[in-house]
């Protein structure tokens, strides 16, 4: 129970570092690390997840104006204008990308707003400040930092995933989920919690709450806490924690995928402000040093190496074939979208999830030059990585373990990465190729 507590209580520090904190090698003014995640102003959109029908998400593909060809030095840039409806002049505003096949810079009304090299991991930006009356205009541009050849250019300048969305001023900043088995193996215990922003500029009473149902849609527990937002933009937590009786009968695993729904709200003077549900899977991910285990059974790992393909229709069908074809676990090369894990939790598989770092290994040179995973220097990139990937899909039951990344040397870098990550979750095993006391065991390779 102490080391559920103390993994809980690291998730909420990591929530609560500001984004000034957050920012190493390559990165500036991202939002603080969070659930990938919108909220929704109905309990039905929330529970089906149906962002195109939601009025506080704007897809921006459609919104594209220009499209510049690729500089001398392979640089593009891709316009959006949108108008924004006035009810979000009193919201928080968020721009979320992702991809682009390398690092972007992105800019609102013709300032910047920040940057991000990870072309895998998203990004996300609170862009309040930067509106203004009339057509809102983003410019995201994919620069070409590796200098690849010309060839390459068109890759490197691949049109990323941006969209908008808008919260309340006192809203759902970010969540801490924990299913687990009790120390009794009774029953199930959910640990829960939420972190609260507020834009106002002095205190204000609001309610947040939660309630659960089963797989069956049978309401297990509810509740419901007053806290004053602080305000200011600083963050406020709440801690919820209860029993789930039954959930030892219906723990995840990639053969009995069953999923309870968590619903959070916020209610101020009476009325529900948004909503947000997350699935959440009931058990325990741990290993042997030789295995991998579920519910303390081992996992007969059966895996197939696979990126998700770019719709998530054709890629549920991937992963479906993939479970008829007898393949239980996917490893994957680099950070996933949203989606893919969504689908990987509702189907039943199992996933490795990697980080987006692949350099040149220089094998057996471990001088401090000889490989970037032993260059101090670029410290800060590694580790954010794994931050980045960690983050986003932390709470997700299908994900098994963790790779530090493709193979590229060991060294100090990698190391500190190890540590960060066994130090936010000690219990879900890490995986490296290259690794040494740094990986905590070898997957079956077909």
């Amino acid at each position: 129970m102490i080391k559920r507590i103390a993994v809980l209580s690291l998730l909420l520090f990591a929530a609560l570092v500001p984004a000034s904190a957050q920012a190493v090698a390559g990165y500036h003014n991202v939002a603080p690390y969070r659930n990938e995640m919108i909220t929704f102003s109905t309990r039905n959109l929330a529970e089906k997840g149906d962002r195109t029908a939601e009025k506080s998400y704007i897809d921006l593909e459609s919104k594209l104006v220009a499209e510049s060809q690729a500089d001398a030095e392979g640089n593009r840039t891709y316009t959006y204008r949108v108008e924004l409806p006035l009810v979000w002049r009193d919201r928080a505003v968020f721009l979320h990308t992702r991809g682009g096949g390398n690092s972007r810079i992105v800019s609102v009304n013709g300032k910047e707003v920040g940057r991000c090299k990870d072309e895998y991991a998203p990004s996300e930006f609170e862009i309040s400040a930067y509106l203004n009356d009339g057509p809102t205009e983003i410019c995201i541009t994919i620069n070409n930092n590796d200098r690849r050849p010309a060839e390459m250019v068109a890759e490197c300048g691949a049109k990323p995933e941006v969209f908008l969305y808008s919260q309340p001023p006192i809203h759902i900043h970010d969540i801490a989920v924990e299913a687990v088995p009790s120390e009794n193996g009774q029953h199930g215990v959910l640990s829960v919690m939420v972190v609260i922003n507020s834009t106002r500029s002095a205190p204000e009473e609001v309610s947040v709450g939660y309630d659960i149902y089963s797989p069956e849609k049978e309401l297990k527990y509810y509740d419901i806490r007053d806290i004053t937002a602080t305000g200011r933009g600083q963050l406020d937590t709440l801690n919820f924690k209860t029993n789930i009786y039954g959930a030892m009968e219906r723990l995840w695993s990639a053969e009995s995928p069953k999923l309870y729904d968590v619903t959070f709200y916020v209610k101020r003077n009476r009325i529900i402000t948004e909503y947000l549900t997350i699935k959440v899977g009931f058990g325990r991910t741990t290993h042997n040093g030789e295995q991998i285990l579920r519910n303390g059974k081992a996992i007969d790992i059966k895996p197939v190496y696979y990126n998700a393909a770019e719709s998530a229709k054709t890629t549920e069908a991937d992963i479906k074939r993939f479970k008829k074809e007898g393949k239980n676990t996917i490893l994957v090369d680099y950070p996933q979208p949203w989606w893919f894990y969504d689908i990987c939790d509702r189907v039943g598989i199992y996933v490795v999830d990697q980080a987006n770092i692949n350099t040149d290994p220089k094998e057996g040179d471990m001088s401090r030059n000889g490989t970037l995973a032993n260059n101090p220097e670029w410290l800060g990139e590694f580790v954010q990585r794994q931050q980045a990937t960690w983050w986003r899909s932390r709470r997700h039951p299908s994900v098994i373990a963790y790779s530090l990344g493709g193979p590229s040397g060991d060294g100090y870098n990698m190391y500190k990465c190890y540590e960060w990550l066994k130090s936010v979750e000690p219990d879900r095993p890490i995986i490296y190729s290259d690794g040494e006391w740094n990986s905590d065991l070898k997957l079956p390779i077909e």
